[in-house]
């Protein structure tokens, strides 16, 4: 952990109360050790104390007291707009550092003259083809043998929104992309860079149709197959195997299990577990959902 909260006492109005280290900025959910997170609410203090990757805190000066005496303090009157703050301050650094990592490109690679691949901080293994008008940009690792078809964008920000310098911007990514061996992407396929840090991940042999959005910090396991319009947002975790239907949106954070289906259309606001078919807006299991259907025909 390399950080102090003092390193930004001021910034946002910060006052720090209890200084320590941290590694990066993230949310409670994120799974990163060394976290500096905020806390508008007294009503997460105890999720927060309980949870060991969490170092430091930005909170108001009234929860203070409700805080475990191991974790760094700083408060500030928008807790949320100090944090946004300082992961500013800390994405501007990591962005001087992927600028002094080189590309390192197979010479197998097949890359489209009208592709564009950053200048810097790119992977791509061996046998990978890369297709007109693909964006890779820095922090994305393709490993070997996978497929970028037209139109495929990998490493853009994700849609997460703070205030910072007075203003309400998209918030910078710091993490990166990766895509294991054999995944094969169709043709405008978009997926978004981690936030604070580590990987958006697709699993090997994974596939997408096209005109899929995967967002920030998802994590798809091996052989998941993922159709046209799908949204997938932030935080969501794929089993291997699972199948995503056409037009499916899955909320962010939830878990789909392993061989698990999603139909058509369907709306997944709550977890799915493995080996199991949801349908519907908002999706159930598939058999309560045709048993509806037929209630109401």
């Amino acid at each position: 952990m390399n950080h102090l909260l003092s390193d930004y006492r001021g910034l946002a109005g910060l006052d720090v109360l209890r200084d320590g280290p941290f590694a990066v900025t993230g949310k409670l959910s994120t799974p990163l050790d060394g976290l500096c997170v905020p806390l508008r609410s007294a009503k997460y203090a105890d999720e927060v104390n309980a949870n060991p990757r969490v170092a430091a805190v930005i909170t108001r000066r009234e929860i203070v007291d409700a805080l475990d005496p191991r974790l760094a303090v700083a408060v500030a009157d928008q807790p949320d707009t100090a944090h946004s703050e300082i992961h500013a301050k800390l994405a501007e650094a990591h962005a001087a550092v992927l600028r002094n990592q080189p590309n390192r490109i197979d010479s197998s690679a097949i890359i489209d003259p009208m592709a564009r691949i950053a200048g810097h901080g790119v992977t791509i293994g061996a046998r990978v083809r890369v297709e007109a008008h693909a964006t890779v940009a820095p922090g994305v690792t393709v490993e070997h043998d996978c497929m970028l078809h037209p139109g495929v964008t990998l490493g853009v920000p994700g849609f997460n929104v703070g205030v910072i310098g007075g203003r309400q911007r998209v918030v910078p990514q710091m993490g990166g992309v990766r895509l294991e061996p054999f995944v094969e992407l169709l043709a405008n396929t978009c997926v978004a860079r981690a936030l604070f840090g580590g990987d958006t991940v697709l699993g090997e042999e994974t596939v997408t149709d096209n005109l899929v959005y995967i967002a920030h910090d998802v994590q798809i396991g091996r052989r998941v197959q993922i159709c046209a319009l799908v949204n997938i947002l932030g935080r969501t975790v794929i089993g291997d195997e699972a199948y995503i239907g056409p037009s499916a949106v899955i909320k962010n954070g939830l878990h789909i299990g392993s061989r698990a289906k999603v139909s058509i259309g369907a709306v997944v606001t709550q977890d799915v577990a493995a080996n199991t078919t949801v349908s519907g807006n908002f999706a159930i299991p598939h058999d309560r959902f045709l048993d509806h259907i037929r209630s109401i025909r």
